[in-house]
């Protein structure tokens, strides 16, 4: 009896270890390889099915340990869009649910509003940058340990018919533990190549922006991992090829860190922008359209200390 406890007990040590392992593989692992893994995982794990009648190949219960410092994917064969990261995170800070302003940086946006409207319903900003986030900050605050520390973006209001923007993030979690900052996101489907590409790099600014407001009650916490889970992680077949010239040929020889120096915006009483959030949504309302990838960069380089 002794010795079958004691195997056992060592299997389960194994295991434990093991699990520690990948995980920690995962997080040194960047973003742009965790990004092949990913289809990798795809393509081997999962299978091919037609959802309003486009192929799509899937994986169901997709998840990444994302390092929030290092959360953009760029490849030989498709760069990281500055430009639309750029357009897309003033759009959020100014929580503007009209397509207007993001049809500048891409016109993605112009085939899903609701019917017989110019609106959408997945403005991240609009939907984290004030009750929740505040209530996911200040319950931290008030006790580190806390389990209630969640901000909610799909919601009931958008289960009706004819809804083509039907919110694919479900909610934020946000943990303290062993002094580090740990989040959470929870989606119910994933495109890798129109979401997750820009859905890591902004849920790490919110991720960090946390870290910053919270250094204020506990000035020693550290950023902990970004875990990414996603009911269904998919690409459609008008990615198959570009998937398969991302597995030949790897990421860019350049791979970009964002380390945030100070929030550009706050969530006390409300949103609020900082003087550094005022004038980033400034410099993106005045950008010239001539503006190429590499100003784009420069802009964000300035603000979220992206090198």
């Amino acid at each position: 009896m002794k010795c079958t406890t004691q195997s056992r007990m060592k299997k389960m040590l194994i295991n434990f270890l093991l699990n520690k392992c990948i995980i920690l593989k995962n997080i040194l692992m960047s973003f742009s390889n965790q990004f092949i893994q990913t289809i990798k995982n795809i393509d081997t794990l999962g299978s091919e099915s037609q959802p309003r009648s486009l192929k799509v190949r899937e994986l169901i219960y997709g998840q990444i340990a994302i390092d929030s410092i290092s959360p953009i994917a760029s490849f030989k064969d498709r760069s990281f869009n500055w430009k639309y990261f750029a357009g897309e995170l003033a759009w959020y800070l100014k929580q503007d649910t009209d397509i207007d302003y993001i049809n500048r940086f891409s016109g993605f946006w112009k085939g899903i509003t609701n019917p017989g409207t110019n609106q959408i319903n997945s403005n991240y900003g609009n939907l984290l940058f004030g009750d929740q986030l505040e209530w996911c900050l200040n319950s931290l605050k008030e006790d580190q340990n806390t389990r209630q520390a969640i901000a909610f973006l799909n919601q009931p209001k958008f289960q009706f018919k004819g809804n083509k923007d039907f919110v694919c993030t479900m909610y934020l979690n946000f943990f303290i533990r062993d002094n580090k900052l740990y989040m959470k996101v929870q989606m119910r489907s994933n495109d890798i190549f129109y979401g997750l590409t820009f859905d890591a790099p902004f849920f790490a600014f919110v991720h960090q922006h946390m870290l910053l407001w919270l250094k204020e009650t506990y000035p020693s916490l550290e950023l902990g991992t970004y875990s990414h889970f996603a009911d269904n992680i998919h690409y459609y077949e008008r990615h198959f090829e570009l998937a398969s010239q991302i597995l030949d040929n790897g990421p860019t020889d350049k791979q970009y860190t964002m380390n945030l120096i100070e929030p550009l915006f706050t969530v006390n009483g409300g949103l609020k922008y900082t003087e550094s959030g005022q004038k980033f949504i400034d410099t993106i309302d005045n950008i010239s359209e001539e503006t190429k990838q590499a100003g784009y960069l420069a802009i964000l380089k300035d603000f979220l200390n992206i090198k």
